[in-house]
């Protein structure tokens, strides 16, 4: 009974100390926390590489996948949103593809080699109305 009362506990300890996309909890609590703090306009808490280098954004805001040769790492959406992806760091150029990206609140993105410079260089995002 003993051990299988403790491989219960290892086990809920292990899913405890991962979010979603296994980010880290505090990690993911972190940006999530950021996110939901930032105003009735924040939908996302981004991660960039250095130290201390978070950042929110809102509707509508250009959300640059590199700010300053620092490439977003994580991102955690606290609001439901539609986006789409752009061309340019400064979100100009239109959208490519040309199709919204919904993406639901507690999404956690992980920028794992540099991936979503494949798909733009930065994003614009609207609410849906769903969270």
């Amino acid at each position: 009974m003993r051990t299988t009362a403790l491989s219960v506990i290892a086990l809920l300890a292990a899913f405890a100390s991962a979010a979603p996309g296994g980010l880290p909890i505090s990690d993911y609590l972190y940006l999530l926390h950021l996110c939901e703090n930032g105003g009735p306009n924040a939908y996302v808490g981004v991660r960039y590489q250095g130290i201390n280098n978070y950042r929110t954004f809102n509707f509508g805001e250009c959300y640059p996948y590199k700010i300053d040769e620092n490439l977003a790492e994580q991102a955690v959406f606290c609001k439901t949103v539609t986006c789409y992806n752009n061309p340019n760091p400064d979100c100009t150029g239109g959208a490519v593809p040309p199709v919204p990206v919904p993406v639901p609140v507690g999404t956690t993105l992980l920028n794992a080699a540099d991936f979503v410079q494949l798909i733009g260089q930065g994003a614009t995002c609207q609410s849906d109305g769903l969270s």
